[in-house]
């Protein structure tokens, strides 16, 4: 039987709701903002701000567009798929929004706030618009009633939380292994030293591939970055050796 809100512990009802709702929910709020936006910037009277106004709605409008283009990446499109629904190529696009994504899953891929009670306000403003749609905003997210999904969204969050923290020991990691390396140099242990200094780009490349599935958005860049430390590993392995890596002995 599917887990309802009904049937959830307290902690998994006040979880946030899994990415992708997360950000069509930041999205409404968005929507909701232009609309006041627009009916505040109506000229009545001397206190009418043409240019605040108009810059105000621009503002607002570029955020509408950053969300939606963290959407399409939630949805899973590539950026050569929003390059196209934007007229504009791969490239371009990436350059444009790549910023607005990264930020995005720095933060965690959630909104800050408990979801219920900006769900449900957000809901009643727009049915005072469109009273046939009482439901607008919290029918289009269904992790809101779905607390194993949301849970399981934050073991995903969680993990990636946990792989950051591993990444962040690899500088002093690798700076240990690399004098290890040097002060071996010319004595029976230098090749041994190498071959440990390789090993630990290895494993930094191995915590860039788990959390290229754990923050989906940038996985391209995380095995990007993993490619490279093998890349940097076998450079390390093959001058200690003359050998390929492959063709090295596993470090002792």
């Amino acid at each position: 039987m599917t887990e309802t809100d009904d049937t959830a512990p307290e902690a998994d009802r006040q979880l946030p709701l899994i990415p992708l709702d997360d950000i069509r929910l930041a999205r409404a709020q968005t929507l909701q903002q232009i609309g006041t936006a627009v009916l505040n910037d109506l000229p009545t009277g001397e206190e009418y701000d043409p240019v605040g106004g108009a810059l105000n709605l621009l503002r607002l409008a570029e955020k509408l567009t950053e969300q939606a283009v963290i959407i399409r990446r939630e949805q899973g499109a590539s950026w050569t798929d929003i390059g196209d629904e934007a007229g504009m190529s791969r490239q371009a696009a990436h350059d444009r929004w790549s910023s607005a994504v990264a930020s995005w899953v720095m933060l965690g891929r959630h909104r800050q706030g408990a979801p219920d009670h900006t769900v449900y306000e957000l809901d009643g403003w727009y049915s005072s618009i469109a009273p046939d749609h009482p439901d607008a905003v919290s029918s289009g997210l269904p992790s809101l009633h779905d607390p194993a999904a949301r849970r399981a969204a934050q073991e995903q969050r969680e993990e990636a939380k946990r792989l950051h923290a591993e990444l962040d020991a690899f500088s002093e990691l690798n700076r240990d292994a690399f004098n290890r390396s040097f002060e071996a140099t010319g004595t029976p242990e230098h090749a041994a030293r190498r071959r440990e200094w390789a090993a630990v780009h290895l494993e930094h490349a191995a915590v860039l591939d788990r959390l290229a599935s754990a923050e989906p958005l940038l996985a391209t860049e995380h095995r990007r970055r993993a490619r490279k430390q093998r890349s940097m590993a076998e450079d390390i392995a093959t001058e200690s050796t003359g050998k390929p890596a492959s063709q090295t002995e596993p470090a002792a």
